[in-house]
């Protein structure tokens, strides 16, 4: 009984990955191993790459833009922090109550205060850090509109040099 091998099945035999196209649809090629499984070819990592930002490129937000949604989440962080403040003292005040006859609820309630610190201190965290983007955005669009303003007035002076011409200057040497 002589067999009909198909010329990539010595491939498949060696480990080396035999390519088969795939149905209509979809323009990725699947590569086959000798045990059955596949991966998709080189082909098919465009969907991967859109993902990982080889696809189109979107605009960032305007500088105005970022500065106003800064604000609107430190606001929100203040808010946090008032809240998370006033849980605090709600903790202390309910560690105060039980104090020593009830130690287990008071030291429940000093453990859920330091938790409530920790956060505390993360949000201040977290709104020292956006206070400083948010100035440094501010700073960079000052900085270029200064560098636009200094940038037209150099214009300004280049054009008007332009305007004298240098037989007038010739002429004004010999008057005196």
């Amino acid at each position: 009984m002589t067999s009909r091998r198909r010329p990539e099945a010595g491939l498949a035999k060696a480990g080396a990955c035999v390519m088969r196209p795939r149905p209509p649809g979809n323009g990725a090629e699947v590569c086959r191993t000798p045990r059955g499984g596949g991966r998709r070819a080189e082909g098919a990592m465009s969907g991967l790459g859109r993902l990982f930002g080889k696809g189109k490129k979107e605009k960032g937000p305007t500088p105005e833009e970022a500065i106003q949604k800064l604000k609107e989440t430190e606001k929100i962080l203040i808010k946090k922090q008032e809240f998370l403040e006033q849980k605090i003292q709600q903790e202390l005040q309910t560690a105060k109550k039980h104090g020593t006859k009830n130690k287990r609820a008071a030291l429940q309630a000093l453990r859920r205060k330091k938790r409530l610190e920790q956060q505390l201190a993360q949000t201040d965290g977290t709104l020292s850090t956006l206070e400083f983007q948010r100035e440094a955005i501010e700073n960079a669009t000052t900085n270029t509109e200064v560098l636009r303003t200094m940038e037209l007035a150099a214009r300004g002076m280049k054009k008007a040099y332009q305007d004298i011409s240098f037989c007038c200057l010739g002429h004004s040497r010999e008057e005196r």
